[in-house]
């Protein structure tokens, strides 16, 4: 790999601070689904089942954020290529490994703070992420340029978009389905709590589906992760 020319920490900051906030809107939407069990209001309490729009984004969002927070990750510079250090494990590749490089910028001003997103794939098939969040992230975007001008320029995370087609048509289906059922069996319920809460079930399942479907028709159209 040569001699190594600099080291680029990812910041763990941002992502430990967002992480805790969104463990504590889990937990929170968490509650409010318990006591939709625990209490009765002649059916309003049905309408606490809106606490699962949040749980459903927090809770995944905050594991993955948190997980991530905790180990330590820099990617090395080297005269013959690059290297990813994630808490003990080492990968390192030479600049002729590198197959494909994807590289999208998000304006100057994002609220995250990470204006660049770059993945790259190499001849082993493994892929290296990172972004603005990362250390002088542009001066790997300009060694990548300099040693792997060959390379393919071209969206490189089909497994990202594959799971997100899939985690997001589950929601869209899984809603979508229990939204129709509930709206047809209101007309057969009797008049009360049964039927009121059936009518908020039925609302509360086509929000998640609405916007999971638009989220899914983004993804396929734009064919990012």
């Amino acid at each position: 790999m040569g001699q190594l020319l600099s080291s680029h920490p990812v910041a763990t900051d941002r992502r430990r601070v967002l992480g805790r906030v969104l463990l504590i809107v889990a937990l929170v939407s968490a509650l409010l689904l318990v006591l939709m069990f625990v209490i009765d209001l002649g059916g309003a309490q049905y309408a606490l089942i809106f606490a699962a729009f949040p749980l459903l984004l927090a809770a995944p969002a905050s594991a993955v954020l948190l997980r991530k927070a905790r180990v330590p990750e820099v990617i090395e510079l080297y005269d013959g290529g690059i290297a990813h250090v994630l808490g003990g494990t080492r990968r390192s590749w030479t600049w002729e490994q590198v197959r494909a490089i994807d590289v999208a910028e998000r304006g100057e001003h994002s609220y995250t703070g990470s204006d660049l997103d770059c993945a790259i794939r190499f001849d082993d098939g493994q892929l290296l992420h990172f972004s603005g969040l990362t250390q002088d992230s542009r001066v790997i975007v300009g060694a990548l340029g300099r040693h792997c001008a060959a390379a393919a320029r071209e969206p490189v995370r089909k497994a990202y978009k594959a799971r997100a087609v899939a985690i997001l048509g589950g929601i869209t289906l899984v809603g979508g389905g229990v939204a129709t059922w509930a709206f047809f069996t209101v007309p057969h319920t009797a008049d009360g709590g049964d039927q009121f809460g059936l009518a908020m079930l039925a609302v509360a399942c086509v929000v998640p589906a609405v916007i999971s479907l638009i989220l899914l028709i983004s993804v396929l159209v734009t064919g990012r992760r």
